[in-house]
């Protein structure tokens, strides 16, 4: 394309052409001189540009936020504390939903578009919110269990639809230098705040009110539900890679002067389009089989990371804070909003790093300290004579403290995820190691706590703290570091099980 063409293209009602860099060859402009004049932009600046990026996605973060309350009240964070009336099927139903969710979403994000997907989702939300809110009034009968199990499946079918295409469209439509904190802050950020709400509303309920803490999940889950239609509707576009593989130049053009404010068509935007160009084709180089054998090292890694994430906020997690919370403090609902708060804190803060110190410090960073410190806490309850009190607060504080932790560690995981495998398994494979975070979290609360309650902690938490140190000795050597560079070049460095140094592209190579 010669820069004269670009400079006439015709230009509709919507955006204006402006004009592009003459002084680089078919007026795109290279990599190192996108990156210099971000560099020069405040950060302010550059998040107002790229906010059209968030929104397009945004809807998915509503239906995260709705999963993460329906989540931590599987675990443990809800109003009923009698296990006849919550049963093993009514704990796991949310999970099982979402691993079923998964099966099917990246098989729909190939036969209807991915705004339609996301409205019929939030749609799911919804009627799951209204089940919820009017089923718990008849919870308590031997027949009010059928809403609830109703309201699981709804919502949990509803995130595992979305997750994969989400993550998958968070790293198509976003630009390098923004990537990573626009794929955790859509999927960790919502999901960790949906969990924090709910362990608020579980622990803020005075046992003679009729008030439950099912009521506020539900209402929250019909706004979330509403006003995910909406964004849906006004602002979800198609992946301009997906437009370029239907052939359709233009169209991708016009998504990406969208993804920018103001909308318009720059130097910029064609520098992306060239990029989505070269990223189409060597994906399309690929036959399916080569496709698969390049995704397999980074599908082992993240499925690593993501059953440690599922095991970090899990059912023996959430007993373990019970428990301890209960013999240090009694009735004081401290410690569970701090075990919230911690978490959200560490997601919310990673996030903000992750293009700028990039992934692999807060993983590696996360890892070793949480490790650490579940050994220490699984320490506290290998005597079993009696309980100490002074035994328990250091656990309580360890559990608290590891939480906060588990939010960094944790976090970039969901950019690797958005960058890591080539185009034409990128959605399975996302969808699979979803489908092993939901099997580790079925696998926990399926566990029966025996008499000598303390060996079941102390087996867990030495279990993933052990699991968490040798991900990260692996994570030394296996986990590469993506920030600031094309989804191209991370699919390259992602291709090989021993990330070396020589591997590692260079941001001022010529893209």
């Amino acid at each position: 394309m010669e820069s004269s063409n670009a400079s006439n293209r015709p230009s509709t009602n919507d955006f204006q052409t402006l004009p592009t860099d003459q002084h680089q060859p078919d007026g795109v402009m290279r990599l190192e001189n996108t990156m210099s004049r971000t560099a020069t932009q405040t950060c302010c600046n550059r998040d107002l540009r790229n906010q059209p990026q968030v929104n397009a996605v945004g809807a998915a973060a509503l239906i995260f936020l709705s999963g993460g309350m329906f989540l931590a009240w599987s675990i443990g964070f809800n109003s009923y504390n009698n296990e006849f009336i919550i049963g093993p099927h009514l704990r796991i139903s949310w999970f099982i939903a979402a691993i079923f969710g998964a099966a099917f979403g990246f098989l729909l994000s190939q036969l209807c578009s991915y705004k339609l997907l996301v409205e019929f989702s939030s749609l799911l939300v919804l009627i799951g919110g209204i089940v919820t809110t009017v089923g718990n009034s008849t919870f308590d009968s031997k027949s009010g269990a059928g809403p609830i199990f109703a309201a699981n499946y709804m919502n949990g079918i509803a995130n595992g639809l979305i997750f994969a295409p989400t993550l998958a469209m968070a790293g198509e439509l976003s630009v390098c230098y923004k990537r990573g904190s626009i794929a955790s802050a859509i999927e960790q950020w919502p999901t960790t705040l949906g969990i924090f709400v709910q362990i608020v509303c579980a622990v803020s309920r005075d046992p003679e009110d009729d008030y439950r803490p099912e009521h506020v999940q539900g209402i929250v889950s019909i706004i979330c539900g509403i006003i995910g239609i909406c964004l849906a509707y006004v602002w979800s576009i198609e992946s301009p890679v997906e437009l370029l593989r239907a052939n359709d130049e233009q169209g991708a053009i016009d998504v990406l002067s969208k993804l920018q404010c103001p909308r318009a068509v720059t130097a910029e935007t064609y520098h992306q389009l060239t990029e989505h160009r070269l990223y189409l084709a060597q994906n399309q180089a690929l036959s399916e089989i080569e496709a698969w054998q390049q995704s397999l090292p980074a599908l082992v890694r993240l499925c690593l990371i993501r059953g440690l994430y599922a095991s970090s906020n899990s059912m023996l997690v959430a007993y373990t804070l019970s428990l301890t919370s209960t013999i240090v403090y009694g009735d004081n609902s401290g410690p569970h909003v701090l075990f919230g708060f911690f978490r959200l804190v560490g997601s919310c803060l990673c996030a903000f790093s992750l293009d700028s110190l990039g992934r692999k410090i807060p993983l590696l960073m996360g890892l070793i300290v949480c490790g650490g410190m579940s050994i220490g806490l699984a320490s506290r309850f290998t005597i079993h004579e009696f309980v100490r009190t002074s035994d328990m607060r250091t656990a309580l504080w360890l559990l608290l403290i590891s939480q906060l932790f588990s939010g960094i560690a944790f976090a970039p995981s969901s950019a690797y995820l958005s960058e890591a495998f080539p185009l034409s398994v990128k959605r399975p494979c996302i969808a699979l190691a979803y489908t092993v975070e939901m099997i580790i979290h079925l696998g926990i609360n399926s566990v029966v706590l025996g008499a000598q309650i303390s060996d079941n902690v102390s087996a867990f938490f030495f279990s993933i703290g052990a699991l968490q140190l040798i991900g990260f000795l692996l994570s030394v050597w296996y986990m590469p570091e993506t920030k600031l560079i094309t989804l191209r070049q991370a699919q390259d460095i992602f291709r090989h099980f021993v990330i070396g140094t020589t591997e590692q592209p260079i941001l001022n190579r010529r893209a």
